[in-house]
């Protein structure tokens, strides 16, 4: 027996389980790569979400010009969300609220209160989506 060719099939387990183990932890690490991109796109869309609803709820105690159509905007500097408003028709009007333009936004039909001279939330008038057609109207960028 030659003692040069001993320990060959050793040397070849070693390389293969080192080979599998390089691999293992390659995809490990892709996986936990993109774990951590799901995490932060979470993470933004609960921040937009939330900071939508706020600006919902800021802008609901705004003073508006009812009877003014199209969109007119308030942005509250300090938290960096906006509430804009659309009054559809003279008892209907729409409020929107994002955390600023191209951000994820909210939208709630407002009616009027003809004694408070104010408008109040419709009841289920809360919507995730503009409700308005044709989408361009819905642009409050403008």
């Amino acid at each position: 027996m030659n003692l040069h060719h001993q320990g060959g099939g050793a040397l070849i387990g070693v390389l293969l389980l080192l080979a599998m183990s390089a691999a293992l932890l390659h995809a490990t690490r892709r996986q936990l790569d993109a774990s951590l991109r799901l995490v932060a796109d979470e993470r933004q869309f609960i921040r937009q979400y939330s900071q939508a609803e706020s600006a919902l709820a800021w802008g609901r105690r705004q003073d508006w010009s009812w009877q003014e159509p199209g969109w007119q905007c308030k942005t509250d500097l300090p938290y960096g969300w906006r509430a804009c408003l659309n009054s559809v028709t003279a008892q209907r009007s729409l409020l929107s609220g994002d955390s600023g333009a191209g951000t994820l936004a909210h939208y709630q039909w407002l009616e009027a209160d003809d004694k408070a001279k104010t408008r109040t939330p419709a009841l289920h008038g809360w919507i995730d989506f503009c409700p308005l057609t044709p989408p361009e109207r819905c642009n409050r960028d403008e």
